[in-house]
């Protein structure tokens, strides 16, 4: 039997923890996806910039192997493959504890995977967002990718990225899907590393430092680990 969990964040004490599941049959396994902050959005070392909530809109998420190596592992002499995750798109919330909280599971074949494929999705001009704030009116300039609220110099703000970038996250071990057997997949993200330049924080209200902190976004997702429960 596979086991799906389905979970959302929960505010102020916003653990990445496991809400709820169901079962149905399956010949695959399960593994359980999640996003984990570095070191929580309360604890930054921002000065002028606390982050209170972070919504990242994803789509596409697929894991995959390209090594020729692992065709010795699996006796096979394809090693390219690619498996759809989840494919949205779905909203991923980072709040304030930064511990990790399951947000998606998927039924995943029995294989080795070394990385992580995802993008960071733009709403599209027709598209209807699963989060209304992700679109602003009718006008097609208005679509964001990202939302961060906070405050700066102790004044609220809300920050709306434009850009979609498609990610690739190498595993820091071979995954290896096995059949009947659960498994933790983290990706880990660093929220505060969007509003530095250097040693220098970037105000979020400056229309001008957009870029670079879209950018930011872009390198912010720094690895992936993995974890079989059943061991």
């Amino acid at each position: 039997a596979i086991v799906r969990y389905a979970m959302f964040l929960f505010a102020a004490l916003l653990v990445f923890t496991l809400q709820s599941c169901d079962t149905s049959e399956s010949t695959g396994s399960t593994v359980s996806l999640s996003f984990n902050t570095t070191q929580g959005l309360a604890k930054t070392n921002l000065v002028s910039i606390e982050l209170h909530t972070i919504k990242i809109l994803l789509r596409d998420i697929k894991l995959e192997y390209e090594d020729d190596s692992l065709s010795d592992h699996r006796g096979d002499e394809h090693p390219y493959k690619s498996e759809y995750v989840k494919v949205g798109p779905f909203v991923v919330h980072l709040n304030l504890n930064g511990v990790t909280t399951n947000f998606a599971v998927a039924n995943i074949p029995p294989g080795f995977y070394d990385e992580i494929k995802f993008k960071i999705h733009k709403v599209g001009g027709s598209e209807i967002p699963p989060d209304p704030e992700f679109k602003d009116g009718d006008d097609e300039s208005l679509r964001y990718s990202v939302i961060v609220k906070g405050r700066y110099n102790n004044v609220p703000f809300v920050y709306k990225s434009k850009k979609s970038a498609h990610q690739k996250v190498e595993l820091d071990t071979l995954l290896q899907v096995v059949e009947n057997t659960l498994t933790d997949l983290t990706i880990t993200v660093d929220p505060e590393s969007w509003f530095m330049d250097g040693s220098t924080e970037l105000d979020p209200t400056d229309p001008d430092n957009a870029s670079k902190i879209d950018k930011n976004i872009s390198k912010s997702f720094k690895g992936a680990y993995c974890k079989d429960r059943n061991n």
